[in-house]
């Protein structure tokens, strides 16, 4: 079916009719509203940006990634400006409602598809399904399978049932990758991102429906920020003087989502956001496939949502995973030559600016690197002159970067706007910079004695009850002095809760101690996996020096990760702001295809030796 400019736009008008009749009259039966109000919300805002943007010869799946990264972009600002606009004209005192923010969207975004409309005259594109045999229905139709099994799992476990469901899941998304691997030639390319997509979100759910609540650590004060801009229907960093209160992605983007889909509001974190933040992993997979192939990308993903951090941790840090999409999104921007090089700053600036909004910490770690990757390249650029000798001759052989320098300048300008002039959230970054210049200098002039210990120096801790209490007695103390208003949960509800260390069971086999053991491998494949990604950036390095159309931005960006990361073990006031499995997470985003590439090489000189 042929889709010309008159279809294209007839569609997504009869769309956002469609969806907005469903939420002024609440229709609700099989979750319609909430299924049209969230598919809208996420696509449309972004995909008519893209087109008036004009950006197009770039792949369906990549065309998707930054149709939601953008969406996402538009919610938060578009919310934000209806938040300060229409109290300023005395238009509303409540701006986060759902009138308010309806009336606001509709306008905007009717502006944006006339504008839309009238830069794409010419545009036509063929719409099919791709024909497939057998095995590749077949392929298709099975990640299908893994969201339901984990979420049949979960219920069955939040009722006290066995975890049959939930291992069956597990053992199947194993099969599936080991089956795609193996039969990677024979299938269409369509599955990769397909395949990727349904795992991850499957392994997110896994652990974030585990409860008919809201479950981790920071995501009950996430929720909390989120219930504040509901109840007070505007945002307002006054209600709320906290670090966690100045990232949009957690107070006015879920108040977007809540008041469009009517959704039990802690399903907005438990349900919606792992769907969104589920993206991350075909955006790995499209620019980790440029940078290696196919199967090196697909295993750089599989690594990726494997990893303890990525399920464990990502569901309980909501404000992170919408920060991590932007940085990826950033990446991705950067690393695809199919994107030309003003658009590319366009979105460079987009994705940047909302990932400052989403989350400081993601948002200071990826400023002082991309400070670092330009600073990188102009030594790179200074160093291949002198090599040459030869103005004209460097020029000719010019080693082009796609980081500019104005692009860059915009996000920290925000970003000082944001932290030090809106939100006046600096302090922890201030005294961070602080303690660590000072722990350095008495470093480096031998008098350091006592204080924080460097996260590279830290092993598992043993508590016991006293602990435990004295902790629980500390932070009450504190944050009944800090903040006197706040008040997470009734006092009723948590009143009987006993804490206490429950210690796992030791079991011993042949005299050898099985936690030991695990924990044994556990550190050994914790320290390989790093030892592989350092292994794999020298190849990288040295790879680039052989192939001239290979990615130096992305060489440079990996470096300065491995500094970043090499930075926060040995800097303890550092990691103590910044959790370093979060940063290592986050750097994981990039160095995962370092990782497999150094630790195929590894098997390969392994097996050789064998050989011999």
């Amino acid at each position: 079916m042929i889709i010309n400019r008159n279809k294209l736009f007839s569609g997504i008008l009869s769309f956002g009719l469609i969806t907005i009749l469903l939420v002024l009259f609440n229709i609700q039966y099989f979750y319609l509203r909430a299924i049209f109000s969230f598919i809208f919300l996420t696509t449309i805002p972004g995909l008519l940006i893209m087109l008036m943007l004009k950006i197009r010869k770039i792949e369906f799946w990549e065309y998707l990634v930054y149709t939601i990264g953008l969406s996402i972009t538009f919610l938060m600002f578009a919310g934000l400006a209806v938040n300060w606009i229409l109290p300023l004209l005395h238009i509303t005192d409540r701006p986060l409602s759902l009138m308010p923010l309806l009336t606001s969207f509709d306008i905007l975004l009717s502006i944006f598809g006339f504008i839309a409309y009238k830069r794409n005259k010419k545009i036509s594109f063929k719409l099919s399904l791709p024909k497939l045999n057998r095995l590749n229905k077949a392929f298709f139709i099975a990640p299908i399978i893994f969201p339901i099994l984990s979420i049949l799992g979960t219920n069955v476990l939040n009722n006290g049932g066995p975890n049959y469901l939930t291992m069956t899941m597990l053992v199947g998304i194993a099969v599936y990758f080991f089956l795609i691997v193996l039969l990677r030639e024979k299938l269409n390319e369509h599955i990769f991102p397909w395949a990727i997509y349904a795992s991850s979100l499957s392994l997110l759910l896994m652990y974030s429906l585990r409860s008919n609540y809201v479950i981790g650590f920071d995501i009950n004060q996430e929720y909390y920020v989120f219930r504040l801009a509901i109840e007070k229907s505007i945002w307002q960093m006054t209600s709320y003087a906290n670090a966690y209160n100045a990232c949009l992605s957690i107070n006015i983007l879920p108040s977007i989502f809540y008041l469009f889909t009517k959704l039990n509001p802690q399903y907005i974190f438990k349900l919606l956001y792992p769907i969104i933040f589920s993206s991350i992993s075909i955006i790995i997979y499209i620019f980790s496939k440029q940078i290696s192939n196919k199967v090196i990308g697909f295993l750089s993903v599989f690594f990726f949502i494997v990893n303890n951090q990525f399920i464990e941790q990502m569901p309980a840090l909501a404000r992170q995973e919408i920060a991590f999409i932007f940085f990826g999104l950033i990446i991705l921007a950067l690393l695809k030559r199919e994107i030309k090089p003003l658009h590319r700053d366009i979105l460079f600036i987009f994705f940047g600016l909302s990932m400052i909004v989403s989350h400081y910490s993601t948002g200071y770690v990826t400023i002082f690197a991309f400070l670092l990757v330009y600073l990188l390249i102009h030594v790179y650029r200074l160093w291949k002159l002198i090599e040459t000798k030869n103005n004209k001759l460097f020029t000719k052989t010019h080693h082009k970067f796609s980081l500019n320098l104005m692009p860059l300048i915009i996000v920290i300008a925000f970003a000082i706007f944001w932290y030090a002039g809106v939100t006046k959230i600096t302090g922890g970054l201030v005294s961070a910079v602080s303690d660590t210049t000072v722990y350095v200098k008495q470093m480096l002039q031998g008098n350091l004695t006592g204080g924080v210990t460097p996260e590279l120096l830290r092993g598992p801790s043993t508590y016991t009850i006293e602990d435990i209490a004295n902790y629980v007695q500390e932070v009450k103390l504190k944050y009944d002095k800090r903040y006197p208003y706040l008040d997470l949960y009734n006092p009723k509800e948590y009143a009987s809760f006993t804490l206490e260390p429950v210690y796992a069971k030791e079991i011993n086999i042949s005299n050898y101690n099985v936690n030991t053991i695990v924990q044994v491998f556990t550190e050994f494949i914790d320290k390989l996996y790093k030892i592989f990604i350092i292994i794999g950036v020298i190849i990288f390095f040295v790879k680039q020096y052989k192939d001239k159309n290979f990615n130096k931005t992305y060489v440079l960006m990996s470096i300065v990760f491995l500094f970043i990361i090499f930075l926060m073990l040995i800097t303890p006031y550092i990691s103590n702001e910044y959790n370093y499995e979060r940063l290592l997470q986050q750097a994981l985003i990039l160095l995962s295809v370092p990782m497999i590439i150094g630790g195929l090489f590894c098997l390969k000189h392994f097996r050789q030796k064998i050989q011999y």
